[in-house]
């Protein structure tokens, strides 16, 4: 079965702290969506930053995460988009997806930028992913795979990133 690579303290402390910092401050742009994974649901959304899409910086804090693409080495970006999502009283498990229906190989990464209990789950695979500050993981894009809420912490933020990466494509 396809791997997840699972890297704790991505970034230097330095680092990590700017982009923390700077994803759950109080100037930070977020934007209300009504859809979290597929179709819209009663009672389900989440708040979303739009880093980078359709081949163009979509963001005027794009720099930002300079470190983390340093780090990815992506040969080419195809999106990046932090969520947002807001404590509940009981864990909600979002729709199962691929971030998009492509059947050629590329990249999906998901930098955690805080610590809480929300959990990403990966579709036919027996593997969970703890919501750790600093920790990113890399899997195939086609892997379809869902995330969850929070209910330990007021939010559960995370950047995603789609990419294509032709060092990767035999190393995981």
């Amino acid at each position: 079965m396809k791997d997840i690579k699972v890297i704790d303290n991505f970034l230097n402390d330095q680092d990590f702290d700017r982009v923390r910092s700077m994803l759950s401050g109080p100037l930070f742009p977020w934007y209300y969506s009504s859809k979290v994974s597929g179709a819209e649901k009663d009672k389900e959304f989440q708040f979303c930053h739009m880093f980078y899409e359709k081949c163009q910086g979509r963001s005027d804090s794009l720099n930002l995460l300079n470190p983390i693409l340093y780090l990815l080495k992506p040969t080419a970006l195809v999106r990046i988009k932090a969520n947002l999502l807001l404590q509940t009283s009981t864990p909600i498990t979002h729709d199962y997806h691929a971030d998009f229906d492509w059947k050629h190989k590329w990249w999906s990464a998901i930098f955690y930028v805080n610590t809480n209990n929300g959990k990403t789950l990966f579709k036919n695979i027996d593997k969970e992913i703890d919501s750790k500050a600093n920790r990113m993981i890399i899997f195939d894009g086609r892997l379809e795979h869902t995330g969850t809420t929070c209910t330990d912490k007021k939010q559960r933020i995370v950047v995603n990133f789609n990419y294509f990466n032709k060092e990767l494509d035999n190393d995981i």
